[in-house]
């Protein structure tokens, strides 16, 4: 059995020391490398004792580090596990994070291979594994580690959550021939046999041996061989191939025989350290003990060759933990280190995409916004004259729809944009829920007579009035539901219903479920995921059915699951839909104070002078004819320095200002006027985004804002509001 270790992360990071003690140390892991464990281990001493000397906490470190790894490598645990911990208690104290990601690995490392405590190897390695994350170091080792350790204790369930990180490696570096990765690629394709093997999948576990050995003789990987042939035998016999088994489990023992003749005289000189790495009184300990095992063993030859047996497996076993031990820590580093710098780099180009395509939507919504104000506006005139025919009205009609269909797509992309981008939040206020439904049954009642669909409206009688919600967004989500029953329910009916469905602990807790409810066509039950996608159509021929843009339904969900919730779907084709959500709400308190009913419609406002700024014709002509029946006295100037200079020469009641004017913009000109000491309110009229424009509105020192295209009756309650 052997691990995958660090390439001593730590020691690289070293910037500022004495150059001696540098020396020491890299000599140190020269030797180490070279299998010179004896010469290792004296450099690790002398480093000890001059960085004690110097009092260089980094470099004492640093040598009981390297102390310990010899220890680890001949197999002296004990010693090892002293010398990690002394190491870890000093650069605790340092804070040097990635010394201490080495340690720990090493400590899960060493108690898997000391007495089997999976347990504590298991928490050093969950503990390496998060701060690695948090560095974003390379984390390849530690899945490696992990899922061995629990297939050591055949814990499939827990090895199966790192299965697929393995498999990814081997599937992203299959064509790599770089020495680390093709050795990295032989361990992982036995791990993943090994698993699949435990699982009973027999043939791909024999498949990912079969690559292991392949990769492993191709490149004379004498262990890596041989424990692979070792594993495939046993698939073989479980499998019932028994002379297949046989002949797996012979090349098994000869490429054995191979890293044993190879390695030998590597671990006789190990064994030498043993007596270089301990303190003085283990030491003597050792040698009486072997003075005494001489001298029983000159007592008989048959002991002698006992002795030289039980030696010899010793040594086997010994020689397959280093030499792997040690391949592992060589082969990962280097393309461990690659694969961090791509994701890094990946996730760069990625918040660039983002940030490019959100101030796109942004750019374009803005520019199909005030055309649209033109167009919205002049139709709602046009349709409030009497002496228009009804033909015309009905033209009139279909392109005031068109209008508000393509403001609504517009609104729908920016708030897909703003959802992807993590830009929305949840504003509960005290909101009227009869009043919420008949603003929604507003909103979708050309939809509805476009599909020629009767939408009916229920709120049952235990639903309280008032509650705390966010009423723009249960807006949305409902409108989005609506709509799309209504393209489902051509000809047919909708229902949407609001019930009570429990109540809290909390006497002001309590769950609403909202329900749209159709008799349509139904949806395909192969389809009950996919329409929640972006952009995903359902196309039934036999509906006629216009598939619409596909982006309501994902807008439903992502909005639901900022408020806590999920969309339901119950439905069967030619039996109709049903779509419902719940919604845990509050019942609003004196301290909410009352929900503000709707302004009462202004008459008349009399003498009040209005200053217009806007340069767009068509929306200079909409906002003066909406302003029209109500006395208002109203200049209008089309740029920013003549608006700079009425404001200082004239007074007037209120002003409405467009923020992309010639010459000087709206936030130039109202932090000027600011600056003067002008209180008249002034009041934000754009096209852009609100979310974007926002701050940078009332920083200037305007108001309030006004965002086209606007109805007459909102722009005459903003008015109001201020006037009164």
């Amino acid at each position: 059995m052997f691990f995958v270790q660090f390439p001593l992360i730590a020691q690289e990071n070293k910037v500022s020391a004495d150059d001696s003690l540098r020396y020491y140390l890299n000599e140190a892991y020269d030797y180490n490398s070279d299998a010179n464990f004896v010469k290792s281990v004296q450099l690790g001493r002398k480093l000890l004792e001059k960085a004690y000397a110097q009092n260089d906490s980094s470099y004492i470190a640093e040598a009981y580090y390297l102390l310990g790894y010899n220890d680890e490598t001949v197999q002296d645990y004990k010693g090892a596990e002293e010398k990690y911990f002394k190491a870890l208690q000093i650069v605790e104290k340092l804070k040097d994070t990635t010394f201490i990601i080495d340690i720990y690995n090493e400590l899960g490392n060493l108690y898997s291979l000391e007495d089997r405590d999976f347990e504590k190897s298991e928490n050093y390695y969950t503990q390496g594994l998060e701060l690695s994350k948090q560095l974003n170091l390379p984390v390849i080792s530690f899945y490696v580690n992990l899922t061995w350790n629990y297939l050591e204790q055949d814990k499939l369930n827990k090895a199966k959550e790192y299965i697929p990180y393995l498999e990814e490696y081997i599937q992203e570096n299959n064509k790599n021939t770089d020495e680390n990765t093709t050795i990295n690629r032989a361990n992982i394709n036995f791990v993943l046999g090994w698993y699949y093997g435990k699982k009973g999948e027999t043939e791909l576990g024999i498949d990912y041996l079969n690559q292991s050995i392949s990769i492993a003789v191709a490149n004379n990987l004498l262990e890596e061989t041989s424990e692979a042939y070792k594993q495939k035998a046993k698939l073989l016999k479980t499998n019932g191939e028994y002379e297949e088994a046989y002949d797996n489990l012979e090349n098994h023992v000869r490429y054995y025989g191979k890293l044993l003749n190879e390695k030998i005289l590597q671990k006789l000189q190990s064994e030498e350290v043993k007596y270089e790495v301990n303190e003085y009184e283990r030491a003597l300990a050792t040698s009486q003990k072997e003075k005494e095992l001489a001298k029983s063993v000159a007592e008989s030859k048959n002991k002698l060759n006992i002795l030289f047996i039980i030696l010899l497996a010793i040594l086997i076993i010994s020689v397959a933990v280093i030499y792997r031990a040690y391949q592992n820590k060589k082969q990962l580093n280097k393309d461990l280190n690659e694969t961090n710098e791509a994701l890094i780099k990946a996730k760069k180009d990625a918040e660039i995409a983002a940030e490019t395509k959100a101030s796109f939507i942004s750019n374009i919504s803005h520019e199909l916004r005030t055309p649209l104000h033109g167009v919205v506006g002049i139709t709602s005139l046009l349709l409030a004259e009497k002496n228009i025919s009804e033909n015309n009205k009905e033209l009139l009609r279909s392109l005031k729809f068109s209008g508000d269909y393509l403001l609504g797509l517009i609104s729908n992309v920016l708030l897909m944009s703003k959802i992807d981008n993590k830009k929305i939040k949840v504003k509960p206020e005290p909101t009227n829920l009869s009043r919420l439904f008949d603003n929604i049954k507003s909103a979708i009642n050309f939809s509805a007579n476009q599909n020629n669909a009767i939408v009916n409206f229920i709120i049952e009688d235990n639903v309280p009035p008032k509650v705390i919600l966010d009423g723009k967004m249960v807006s949305e989500i409902l409108i989005n539901l609506i709509e799309n029953a209504t393209k489902f329910a051509k000809n047919g009916n909708v229902e949407v219903t609001l019930q009570k469905i429990k109540s809290e602990a909390n006497i002001e807790d309590l769950m609403l479920r909202f329900i749209v409810k159709d008799d349509g066509i139904g949806i395909p039950e192969d389809k009950k995921e996919d329409i929640f996608q972006k952009f995903s159509q359902i196309t039934v021929d036999k509906s006629g059915m216009d598939g619409g843009t596909g982006i309501g339904l994902s807008i439903v969900k992502s909005l639901l699951l900022q408020l806590g919730s999920n969309i339901h779907l119950e439905s069967e084709e030619g039996k109709g839909s049903t779509f419902y959500f719940d919604l845990l709400v509050k019942l609003p308190s004196k301290k909410d104070g009352v929900v503000v009913e709707a302004d009462k419609v202004i008459d008349k406002y009399v003498d009040k002078k209005i200053l217009l700024v806007e340069d767009n014709a068509i929306n200079k002509m909409v906002i003066e004819k909406f302003l029209s029946p109500y006395n208002f006295k109203v200049e209008t100037v089309v740029d920013g320095n003549e608006g700079f200079k009425v404001l200082k020469e004239r007074k007037y009641d209120i002003v409405l200002l467009d923020i992309n004017i010639p010459s000087m913009n709206g936030y130039e000109l109202a932090k000027k006027a600011r600056e003067l000491g002008l209180k008249t309110p002034i009041i934000a009229v754009t096209a852009s985004e609100l979310s974007e424009i926002k701050d940078k509105v009332y920083a200037a020192g305007m108001n309030d804002i006004l965002i086209k295209p606007f109805q007459k009756e909102k722009l005459i309650k903003k008015i109001g509001k201020h006037l009164n």
